[in-house]
C-alpha cells in the first residue's frame, strides 16, 4: 500500500505548455506517468477521479486536494480497461495478465461479481445495468449476467479477435473492430453483419466510440484517427497521427481533445461543435489524443511510451474553435469602453457581393456563416470585466471583391462610432475591447 501511494502521489512530471491561441498551461502531473498501463478514468462525481495501475491496484483520488482516497488490490497484474456503466452506479475492471473481469459498485468500493475467463480477454464493456459483453482472444464474445449466471451465453463468434466494441443507446447495433475491420452488427436482425469496413492500415483498429450516432470514430494502432458516416457507409474524414495511440479511458464524463498542428499552427481543438468536413482537412496533423472533464479543468494524456497521465490546465475554457486556431488574427481596433454591455451592428456599406462572415467574442461563436447586407444585424455583447475581450471577423468567402469587408457600428454610453473590418482566407481581423470594473 505505502508502495502504490509513493508510485502515485509524487509529482512524477513537471510541465509548463503553453499555448496562447488556445489560452491552455498543463500545470502538473500527480497521477500516473509512473509506469506503463496506467489507466485513468473520469467519473459520475467530477471530484473523484479512478486510476487503475500496472500493480492491478484501483485508487479512488480526490481530484481538487491531489489525495489519495483509497487503495484496492483488484487485479494480478496491469489493469488494461475502466468502463462504466450508463448510470454511473458501476464500473468495470480486466487484466489480460490474470483474465478477470470484475464488477463494482462505485459508491461503495467493492466488487459486485468476477468472471474468470478462460481465454485472455480483450475486450469487456456493459450490455445493460446488470449484464456485460466479454471479448477473449479466440473472437468469442459472451453475455454475462451479473446475478444469474443460468442467464450466461454466447453472444457473438467473430473470426478474429475483437480489440473493442461499442453498441448505440438504442441497443440496435453492435460495433465491434478486429484486425481486419470493424463489423456493424444488427441486434434487431439475429446479429447479421450490416455492413463491414475493411482495414486498409498497417495496424489494426484499436478503439471506436460514437462521435453522434450516424458517425464513428475510430483508432488504428499507429495513431490513425477516422470518421465514418455509418448510413452511407463511407469515410468522412482521415487524420494522420505522428505518434501512435494508446487506449485512453473514454467514457460519458470525459470530453475528447486533440493535438496537432495546421501547416506551422499548433491547435488543441475539442470535438464538439465542429464541421467534420469544412474544419477537418488534410492539412492537419495529429500528435496525440487527451482527455478532459467537462469543465477542462484536468486533461488525461497517454505518452509514446503508453504512461497515462492526470494533469490540471489552467484556462482550459478558452480552447477555440478549430477554424480560429487555423488562421492568424490581425488587430485593427482597440478600443477601453466604459460599459460591460455593448450593442452591435454588422452590414455591409458597399457593394453587396455575397460576402460571409462569423463572429467570434472571446473564442465562442455569437454569429456563424451569416451572408452580410444593406440591413443591419444587431447583437448585443457582454464583456468580461479587466481583461481583452477580443471579437474576431472570420471570413467564410471572399465574395465577389476580396477581401471580406464589412461595417460594424458600436455604441454604449452615448458612444456611437462605426468601422470597417476587413478579412480573407488567411487572415482574420478583430477589434480588442477592454473593460475595467470599478471597485
Amino acid at each position: 500500500m505505502k508502495n502504490i501511494y509513493r508510485i502515485l502521489f509524487i509529482p512524477l512530471y513537471l510541465a509548463s505548455i503553453t499555448s496562447d491561441a488556445q489560452g491552455v498551461e498543463l500545470i502538473k502531473s500527480f497521477v500516473g506517468n509512473s509506469q506503463k498501463s496506467e489507466i485513468i478514468s473520469f467519473t459520475p462525481q467530477d471530484e473523484i477521479l479512478l486510476s487503475g495501475d500496472f500493480s492491478g491496484y484501483i485508487n479512488y483520488w480526490d481530484i481538487p486536494n491531489q489525495a489519495l482516497i483509497s487503495s484496492t488490490k483488484a487485479h494480478h497484474g496491469k489493469i488494461n480497461r475502466i468502463e462504466f456503466s450508463e448510470n454511473g452506479e458501476h464500473f468495470l475492471t480486466f487484466s489480460t495478465d490474470d483474465k478477470k473481469v470484475k464488477i463494482w459498485s462505485f459508491a461503495g468500493q467493492d466488487t459486485i461479481v468476477n468472471f474468470n475467463i478462460k481465454s485472455t480477454p480483450h475486450f469487456a464493456i456493459f450490455y445493460d445495468q446488470n449484464s456485460a459483453l466479454i471479448g477473449d482472444e479466440d473472437g468469442t464474445i459472451y453475455h454475462k449476467d451479473f446475478f444469474y449466471p443460468e442467464k450466461d451465453s454466447i453472444f457473438y463468434e467473430n473470426s478474429l479477435t475483437v480489440y473493442d466494441a461499442i453498441h448505440n443507446k438504442e441497443k440496435s447495433e453492435l460495433i465491434i473492430t478486429d484486425k481486419n475491420s470493424i463489423k456493424v452488427l444488427n441486434l434487431n436482425k439475429d446479429k447479421k453483419i450490416d455492413f463491414e469496413i475493411e482495414n486498409t492500415y498497417s495496424s489494426h483498429f484499436v478503439k471506436s466510440r460514437y462521435y453522434s450516432p450516424e458517425i464513428l470514430m475510430t483508432w488504428s494502432q499507429n495513431g490513425i484517427v477516422s470518421f465514418w458516416d455509418l448510413n452511407k457507409k463511407k469515410i468522412i474524414r482521415e487524420l494522420r497521427a505522428k505518434n501512435d495511440f494508446h487506449e485512453l479511458s473514454v467514457n460519458q464524463y470525459s470530453k475528447v481533445l486533440l493535438t496537432g498542428y495546421y501547416k506551422d499552427k499548433a491547435l488543441l481543438f475539442d470535438l464538439t461543435n465542429i464541421d467534420l468536413e469544412r474544419e477537418l482537412d488534410e492539412n492537419i496533423q495529429l500528435v496525440n489524443t487527451y482527455l478532459t472533464n467537462d469543465y477542462n479543468q484536468f486533461m488525461v494524456s497517454s505518452s509514446e511510451e503508453g504512461r497515462h497521465r492526470l494533469m490540471q490546465v489552467k484556462g482550459g475554457d478558452g480552447i477555440k474553435p478549430l477554424s480560429l486556431q487555423k488562421r492568424n488574427v490581425e488587430v485593427q481596433k482597440v478600443i477601453t469602453v466604459s460599459a460591460k454591455i455593448i450593442q452591435l451592428a454588422v452590414w455591409d456599406n458597399e457593394r453587396i457581393d455575397g460576402d460571409k462572415i462569423s463572429l467570434s467574442l472571446n473564442g465562442k461563436w455569437i454569429l456563424r456563416n451569416y451572408e452580410i447586407v444593406k440591413e443591419k444585424y444587431h447583437i448585443v455583447i457582454e464583456l468580461i470585466p479587466n481583461q481583452v475581450n477580443q471579437l474576431v471577423f472570420f471570413a467564410e468567402n471572399l465574395g465577389k471583391i476580396p477581401p471580406n469587408t464589412s461595417a460594424i457600428n458600436i455604441q454604449y454610453n452615448g458612444y456611437n462610432k462605426t468601422h470597417i473590418m476587413r478579412s480573407n482566407m488567411e487572415k482574420s481581423g478583430s477589434i480588442n475591447f477592454y473593460f475595467e470594473e470599478e471597485e
